[in-house]
């Protein structure tokens, strides 16, 4: 939904009243309120006087392509909250945890079916298909993705 945000955003030139989006976009303003909350937090765009305006990050991010825009939101979820929390309980655990362990630990929700549903879908949306998290639907739980660890560049000796 973010990646739909800044498309349409940009056919406004990056920058249009929040009203006239949520009418664009046929959503209710309520809901699309929660999707530029996320796009605002990952610094894709920033919201100025009722307005919802593209940041540079988010210009960046909406020229990539599919894979490119993975990679991106990828490092930007692991350093926004709640992502940033789950990733860190999953991560402390040496097996693999449910929705109700997650949410126990981060407390993100009632714990209802109905809300534990919704987390899941959330938790499934955003870190499974960013990579951070693998999800077996048969036992219904998370565990961490093994990442590859970061390039570094080793610095040449001179002398």
């Amino acid at each position: 939904m973010v990646a739909g945000l800044l498309e349409v955003v940009g056919l406004f030139k990056g920058r249009v009243d929040l009203a006239q989006l949520s009418k664009e976009v046929g959503m209710e303003l309520g809901h699309l309120l929660r999707v530029v909350e996320t796009a605002e937090a990952l610094g894709l765009v920033s919201v100025v006087d009722g307005d919802v305006q593209i940041t540079q990050s988010g210009l960046g991010f909406s020229r990539k392509l599919s894979t490119g825009k993975i990679k991106i939101l990828s490092e930007l979820v692991e350093r926004v909250e709640p992502f940033r929390s789950i990733i860190q309980f999953v991560a402390s655990r040496n097996e693999p945890v449910t929705v109700e362990e997650i949410n126990a630990a981060v407390k993100l929700c009632e714990h209802d079916d109905e809300q534990l549903e919704r987390l899941r879908t959330f938790i499934i949306d955003w870190l499974v298909m960013t990579g951070w998290l693998e999800y077996d639907g048969e036992a219904r739980s998370f565990k961490l993705k093994r990442r590859r660890p970061a390039k570094t560049t080793v610095p040449s000796s001179q002398g």
